[in-house]
């Protein structure tokens, strides 16, 4: 007598599916000593990681020399790697000491600072009639607490800043390890490559693979257009900020143009954050002097939006700023500034392959676009037909 087994199910597949439920069972069983496992083998590659991020980064720098002044591979990776370690060196000697010196600065000087505001908000309330209002609203309790947790706030910002910095330095081993074994990385790219092509052939098989690294292609477009091209638009504008920042007398200048550099990086809401910032700290100078650095920031940051960002990053593929924001928020939820930083190339990304999955579509079926309400669909068969030729002509 038979059992009521399908006839497809294989003494293989029970096999199968009852180690495939007790690798799990022991997995959920053992997960902190799983998780602290991979903790420790992450911390073991690190230099390696490092190593394939510096590479990664300093590959254009290489394929610059290397077009533009037509040098073998190992000239063009010696001349990148003198050129990068002379600026890691001209910034650790010019840059770092005063930034440093900046941020000790800065933490001396937040007691100060808070019987600045003190005073001010003592002065706004010796009107009757503002204090009264403010009493009965309960602003006033707002206020008094604000004022009373902000230097505590900040100065742990400020220890945060700090621990950041001295753990970055004791890992200065480890990241100097990473930057040398990244001149192998470079010089031996190619090679590297074509092997981990042919490791995924054998896993995925030809037609996966295929569309893998289309995806890898198009997101590395995306990171150079969008961070690449994006990190020398923010240099700019933070050189700019710099030279203003001097000529208006304010303090710790280089901090916060490094400051404005960076958070002009982050899309919508970076830029705003440094005016804050820089207009933060000018008001304790004189409020006036807060005024000028905002406009003058605010100044710069409309020449960024609308002369020297689409020159420099240009449009080539648009994403509306819900899109952008959403992916930032998500990014910087998920994975911090990192995440921040490649939301707008990972929008992208995902919107190139969107957009190729409707006109794929609307090819398929002609009489989508009465529902649709398009008209172009022939205009959008041969962008399918186009786009496809090239993918073939690039394989």
């Amino acid at each position: 007598m038979r059992l009521g087994l399908d006839r497809n199910i294989k003494i293989k597949d029970i096999i199968l599916l009852v180690l495939v439920v007790f690798i799990g069972y022991e997995v959920f069983v053992n997960h902190s000593k799983i998780l602290d496992f991979i903790g420790k083998f992450f911390s073991v590659i690190m230099p390696f990681i490092y190593a394939f991020v510096f590479a990664y980064v300093l590959n254009p720098i290489m394929k610059l020399f290397q077009k533009r002044l037509r040098l073998k591979r190992g000239l063009a990776v010696l001349l990148t790697y003198v050129l990068v370690t002379g600026i890691i060196v001209l910034v650790g000697v010019y840059v770092v000491p005063v930034v440093i010196d900046s941020i000790i600065s800065i933490t001396t000087e937040v007691p100060k600072y808070i019987t600045t505001v003190q005073g001010w908000i003592n002065s706004a309330l010796q009107d009757d009639k503002m204090y009264t209002i403010l009493k009965d609203a309960g602003v006033l309790n707002i206020i008094t607490n604000i004022s009373t947790k902000a230097g505590t706030i900040f100065i742990s910002l400020l220890e945060g800043l700090a621990g950041s910095l001295l753990s970055i330095t004791a890992d200065i081993v480890m990241i100097g390890f990473g930057f040398l074994c990244s001149i192998y990385v470079l010089a031996d790219k190619d090679n590297l490559i074509k092997q981990v092509k042919i490791m995924m052939t054998m896993v995925f098989k030809k037609e996966k693979t295929r569309n893998i690294l289309g995806v890898l292609r198009t997101y590395n477009q995306m990171i150079g257009l969008y961070i690449g091209s994006k990190a020398l638009d923010s240099l700019i504008i933070g050189i700019i900020s710099l030279v203003g920042l001097i000529i208006f007398k304010v303090p710790y200048a280089i901090l916060l143009a490094i400051i404005v550099g960076f958070t002009n990086m982050i899309p919508y809401f970076g830029p705003f954050v440094g005016m804050v910032v820089c207009a933060t700290v000018s008001v304790f100078v004189s409020p006036m002097l807060a005024i000028i650095v905002f406009v003058f920031l605010l100044a710069v940051q409309q020449f960024d939006a609308w002369f020297l960002e689409p020159k420099i990053v240009g449009s080539r593929v648009g994403i509306s700023p819900f899109l952008i924001i959403l992916g930032v928020t998500i990014g910087g939820g998920f994975f911090g500034a990192i995440g921040m930083l490649l939301a707008s190339p990972t929008v992208a990304t995902i919107k190139v392959y969107y957009d190729k999955l409707i006109l794929f579509f609307k090819s398929r079926y002609n009489d989508i676009d009465e529902y649709l309400g398009d008209e172009n669909i022939k205009e959008l068969n041969e962008y399918v037909k186009k786009d496809k030729t090239e993918e073939d002509s690039k394989e």
